[in-house]
């Protein structure tokens, strides 16, 4: 099989870094409790897309609202708390969260940069600042946000081919999105991984779209 692979391209939030257990931990550590259970409760009702018409199919994580909307989100989430608390604890959230890689993803990269072709496609608008805060360059050679087209479009994908000069058919993309990256992805005649780090449940998985809990077992299917 890793004959046939030219390329990975990898996702990156939620896929190389983990905003979920980010962000909780950085709560954590100088809000309550229920500041923390309130602030889940709303992000997982806000910023996580059930697939229409299957309840309790989660096919979409926005994780990253919990910043990036956090003027608008946090008052909502904490609507019974005093609005100069709110601001207080939104303040400390932006000086203290830092967003890092899953435990296995650099010895990950680390062995597949030795094999294989490497790059990152996202639909984060601010994927060049974050390649330098994560130094993305030190395995990926290309790091492209999916514009115009976002994925799942499938133009989005055939962009980042063409950016590598590599065939969809003999491309690799991984990502935790079920819609975004693993339906986007073979929807565009790329091999599909979905990385499926909540054990969500996919009753109706297409056969041909790969399934791994993290990217240790990345490196067995590839090879």
């Amino acid at each position: 099989m890793a004959s046939l692979v030219d390329a990975v391209v990898f996702d990156l939030d939620d896929t190389l870094i983990d905003w979920w257990g980010s962000w909780t931990a950085c709560v954590a550590s100088f809000a309550d409790a229920d500041v923390v259970d309130a602030l889940t409760i709303h992000v997982q009702e806000q910023c996580w897309q059930v697939r229409p018409g299957t309840p309790g199919h989660i096919w979409h994580r926005n994780t990253w609202q919990v910043f990036d909307h956090r003027h608008d989100l946090w008052p909502q989430a904490l609507a019974d708390r005093d609005p100069a608390e709110v601001a207080a604890l939104v303040e400390q959230f932006e000086q203290r969260l830092w967003v890092g890689f899953f435990a296995e993803v650099i010895p990950t990269l680390d062995h597949l940069a030795r094999s294989h072709r490497l790059a990152v496609l996202s639909n984060n608008s601010q994927l060049g600042s974050e390649a330098a805060r994560l130094g993305l360059g030190a395995w990926f050679e290309q790091t492209l946000v999916a514009e115009p087209y976002a994925k799942p479009d499938p133009r989005a994908f055939h962009l980042a081919c063409d950016a590598l000069g590599v065939e969809p058919s003999r491309t690799w993309y991984v990502g935790d999105s079920v819609r975004a990256d693993a339906l986007g992805a073979a929807g565009a005649g790329l091999n599909a991984v979905w990385v499926d780090r909540f054990d969500d449940p996919w009753p109706d998985r297409p056969a041909a779209i790969h399934r791994i809990a993290d990217l240790t077992e990345l490196t067995t299917l590839l090879s």
